[in-house]
């Protein structure tokens, strides 16, 4: 594929190469398929969008995309970019929250400037809105209302240097911002993925990621269209109802490649009986990409140990690294290499640098994401003086190459901040992209060690709030999460708010868990004090995507408007 093309050079060419052959399949249910071909979407997608232009939308408009997981999306997707318009993918899932729904779609319609929510069914009515409706400025026009013909459709004017997406940001560290992909950045890209998984036409992905996240739609869904590939897929609810269903789905179809979060892989191995086990298989895979959240060693361990029995190689992980304002792919481990990890000093990474284990001292596993992929460069630098760093220092992780989005929609000063950095000696010419997250660089690979905003700072100490959340972890019930953060100085110097499953638990249980908690955590880590506050499970505030927001966590305790249940250490409304 020509790397100076647009995505819609990208699509025509999968219709023109696998024809009906090769497509996408979408499981509803597990007992309950659907399937799409290249050529049956190239030929729907002209219609789409002769349709979307005679109504008025010009090339460069931006349309949000409401839709369930499914092959609606896929057919809206590509009437975009078939019309020349900008994709500004959104979740529309709100059986619990669907005021905060409602308020995100409207906020990102209003910052887009979008005049069109394109939407299918009944994705919108757990928000109160149907086709015909407006939010905002745009009207809402279900996908199937489109009545175009083919013959009157005209490829877009677009080049590389199109907009392609609007990328929203899940809002895990701030506001949610509208990251600008181009045509040119999506396909190299999706150029540097298939190089570094060893992609063909051949290769079979299945998954179940959200289709509005960047790993779901860049990693999962337009990435088989640039290899011209099969795509299986089901939902994300399908999934977390049931987690075989995805190891079931790569053994049907014998999927070479699969992605997903390191939950997944370790809700698998904890979910997935013997007698299931014995009906799976394997083998087919080559490649099984974890990315999205802090990769951990033990993860990658024990699913390669539960999965042996059914073909799995421990080889197939592919830890990688990226996010939205890359596009996705930044790092990832070379296709069949043996994953590289490290085994870390604990106190030598609070100070910032990596070393050897200390007799008796705290341990700490790392996993390398790999090398930079192809046509991109990555340094760390001091986060303060912005002075690069040797291997082994830890620092702030900066990205150059193709693939770095052209900046933040309508926020200027913020995409200068962010994608303008220059490192000092190096002069103006080279400009990179502040990434947030901390890291170091070990022989050209990559090891994550944390996110620079979340950062615990205690006496000169670099505490990861991501490590006390482990520990948390081995005393909590399963998919229960905890959110660790620094407190102010009229408060303890860490606070962590733990989720628990107050059905499970006596009241006096309660408050010994937390008790246990805290002694745990503190004396792990060496912490001058802690607060813990308990509260019900599934009542941490999340992003779009799943991660947990701390900063939004702690300011929701201080206005105490979590589901508290207990509170250890803390002053009720204190935490500021």
């Amino acid at each position: 594929m020509n790397p100076k093309g647009t995505f819609l050079d990208v699509m025509r060419n999968a219709a023109a190469t696998a024809g009906d052959a090769r497509g996408f399949r979408f499981y509803a249910s597990p007992s309950d398929s659907v399937f799409a071909s290249y050529e049956a979407l190239d030929r729907q997608a002209r219609a789409d969008a002769a349709a979307l232009v005679a109504s008025g939308h010009a090339a460069g408009d931006v349309a949000v995309l409401a839709f369930d997981p499914g092959l609606g999306f896929i057919r809206a997707l590509y009437a975009v970019f078939y019309a020349g318009l900008v994709a500004a993918p959104v979740p529309v899932a709100a059986i619990r929250q669907p005021d905060a729904a409602l308020r995100r779609l409207a906020s990102i319609v209003a910052d887009s400037g979008s005049r069109i929510v394109l939407t299918e069914g009944g994705a919108l009515l757990p928000l109160c809105v149907a086709p015909d409706d407006s939010v905002g400025e745009a009207r809402v026009v279900s996908i199937d209302s489109l009545v175009g013909r083919i013959e009157e459709w005209v490829p877009p004017a677009s080049d590389a240097g199109s907009l392609a997406l609007l990328q929203y940001t899940s809002g895990s560290t701030g506001t949610p911002k509208g990251v600008m992909v181009s045509h040119g950045n999506l396909v190299a890209n999706e150029a540097a993925i298939t190089s570094a998984l060893g992609l063909s036409a051949a290769s079979r992905l299945v998954g179940w990621l959200p289709h509005y996240h960047d790993m779901g739609l860049v990693g999962q869904l337009l990435q088989p269209i640039f290899f011209a590939g099969d795509c299986v897929f089901t939902s994300p609810n399908q999934f977390l109802r049931r987690p075989l269903l995805w190891l079931k789905l790569i053994t049907q179809h014998r999927a070479t490649h699969t992605v997903g979060p390191d939950f997944a892989y370790a809700l698998c191995t904890r979910l997935v009986t013997d007698e299931q086990l014995a009906g799976l298989d394997l083998s087919s895979l080559e490649g099984a990409i974890t990315g999205a959240e802090p990769v951990r060693v033990e993860t990658l361990r024990a699913f390669a140990e539960r999965f042996a029995r059914a073909g799995f190689q421990a080889d197939a992980f592919i830890p990688a690294y990226g996010m939205a304002e890359t596009t996705l792919l930044v790092t990832a481990k070379a296709a069949g290499r043996v994953v590289a990890t490290i085994q870390a000093d604990a106190a030598g990474i609070e100070q910032g640098v990596l070393r050897a284990p200390v007799d008796g001292g705290r341990a700490v596993d790392l996993v390398s994401c790999g090398p930079a992929a192809d046509g991109h460069r990555i340094e760390i630098v001091d986060p303060v003086s912005g002075e690069r760093l040797v291997d082994g220092e830890i620092g702030e992780i900066l990205v150059s190459g193709p693939s770095v989005a052209q900046g933040y929609w309508r926020r200027p000063d913020a995409t200068a901040a962010v994608f303008g950095v220059t490192i000092p000696g190096d002069g103006d010419d080279h400009r990179y992209l502040r990434t947030g997250d901390l890291g170091t660089s070990v022989a050209g690979e990559l090891l994550i060690t944390g996110r620079l905003k979340d950062l615990i700072i205690i006496r000169g100490r670099n505490i990861y709030p991501q490590d006390l959340e482990q520990t948390a972890s081995t005393l909590l019930h399963a998919g229960c999460l905890s959110a660790a953060f620094e407190g102010s100085a009229s408060q303890p110097a860490v606070g962590l708010v733990a989720e628990i499953d107050a059905a499970r638990l006596a009241a006096g249980e309660i408050d010994a868990l937390a008790e246990r908690v805290r002694r745990a955590v503190t004396e792990e880590y060496l912490l001058p004090e802690l607060g813990v506050a308990l509260i019900r499970k599934g009542s941490l505030p999340r992003t779009t995507s799943g991660k947990v927001q701390r900063n939004l966590t702690r300011s929701l305790l201080a206005e105490e408007r979590l589901p508290t249940l207990l509170m250890l250490g803390f002053d009720r409304g204190a935490v500021t």
